[in-house]
């Protein structure tokens, strides 16, 4: 950990005139490949973004491997206080939500905080500081280490989740603070108690951006069957049951997915051996077919996919498939049925996932109707400048 900010070694950019003035207006990040050919970038490190006048605009961080630039900082004289300063504005109005006491809360959220590249969730103590690139790592210095430390955390754990290129062996990961621990801890969202494992891999076991979505299906569960697809370790699942389901199954290829969700069912008192529920090793297309073919139904459907699957014979692409899956899910949901869907490739929009849910309704021959569309979580705010950083798109489709 660096006690002083060192004053980076650089390359210069200076952008169009439109381009400027959405860098002036607070424009978070540059897609490198769309500047002009005479401004290509080669090199992946630090650049100073000038205007035609040579004046200062932003420190940005060049990532040749996700084919951006992070605009870091607008302070010319040391971008690292600079950035320090941001991340405690961001946590400052995180303060200011309605979250009750030691829920899990993202403290930042990336471009929507003007930050990209980073993401800092809150586990109860345990802090999770998350990177795009390994490049970005220059700025979690003693000024950042400071701001984190006024939480007072037990554990701050650093992750690089690398998009652009693979990294063999295991995730790039390490402790900042406490001794580093592979066990799961105990977690709140919506007084419901869940298991994450803040290290060992990228995801932890809970996607809390789905906050509201879970607490409403828990307030509309009551009576209702469930079928959760890409189960997961069974948040949806777990909170439908608390509701009131009168069944649930969840439908993943991973036993281990499975038995995750089964310590999360008994953290709450509820036996996942009990009848109404089923935990079921199947791969999401084989088992819908199983269900076509018996004529059964629910009355809540989960489709809350990863952006691709590759297990044993089975292969699913969320760009491609949704659609597939949509006209699928609509075979066997109820009438006036729910099926609850999500985009999370990152690039989504609402006008694509009504496309794709269109598209399923056609492919299927049978009607439906978007009833609604969910907002974003408080604390995974959204850059104007930057739409498709939104994350998570999910609607609610009703079977007409």
């Amino acid at each position: 950990m660096k006690s002083k900010s060192t004053k980076p070694r650089y390359k210069t950019l200076c952008p169009s005139l439109p381009l400027t003035t959405r860098i002036k207006e607070g424009l978070p990040r540059l897609i490198l490949d769309r500047l002009p050919e005479n401004q290509q970038l080669t090199d992946s490190g630090w650049c100073k973004v000038l205007d035609s006048q040579g004046g200062f605009l932003r420190w940005g961080v060049v990532d040749m491997f996700n084919n951006a630039m992070h605009l870091i900082s607008s302070s010319e004289k040391d971008p690292h206080i600079d950035f320090a300063s941001r991340v405690e504005d961001a946590i400052n109005k995180r303060s200011e939500l309605k979250i009750s006491e030691g829920e899990v809360i993202r403290l930042v959220n990336g471009t929507g905080d003007n930050l990209s590249g980073f993401t800092l969730d809150s586990y109860g103590s345990t802090l999770i500081l998350s990177l795009e690139s390994f490049l970005l790592a220059d700025m979690v210095d003693y000024n950042l280490h400071k701001v984190m430390a006024t939480l007072n955390p037990e554990h701050i754990v650093l992750k690089i989740r690398e998009k652009g290129r693979k990294v063999k062996g295991k995730l790039q990961e390490r402790t900042l603070l406490g001794i580093p621990t592979e066990e799961k801890i105990r977690v709140q969202e919506s007084e419901i108690s869940y298991l994450v494992q803040p290290m060992g891999s990228l995801d932890t076991g809970l996607f809390f951006d789905l906050r509201g979505a879970r607490k409403e299906f828990a307030q509309n569960a009551k009576d209702k069957s469930l079928l959760n697809l890409f189960s997961y370790t069974g948040a949806f699942s777990l909170a439908s049951a608390i509701g009131g389901a009168s069944r649930v199954v969840s439908v993943d290829t991973s036993p281990e997915c499975h038995s995750w969700a089964k310590e999360n069912f008994l953290l709450n008192n509820l036996d996942p051996e009990e009848e109404r529920f089923r935990f079921i090793k199947d791969n999401v297309f084989h088992y819908i077919e199983k269900m076509v073919n018996r004529s059964e139904s629910y009355d809540r459907i989960v489709l809350d996919p990863p952006v691709r699957s590759i297990a044993g014979t089975g292969r699913f692409f969320l760009k491609s498939d949704l659609y597939k899956l949509v006209a699928s899910c609509l075979k066997i949901l109820s009438p006036k049925g729910r099926l609850f869907v999500t985009d999370n490739t990152m690039q989504g929009t609402a006008d694509k996932l009504t496309h794709k849910i269109n598209k399923g309704s056609e492919a299927a021959g049978i009607a439906c109707s978007i009833v609604k569309t969910f907002e974003s979580e408080p604390d995974f705010p959204v850059h104007p400048f930057w739409p498709k950083g939104q994350g998570v798109i999910a609607m609610e489709v009703e079977r007409t």
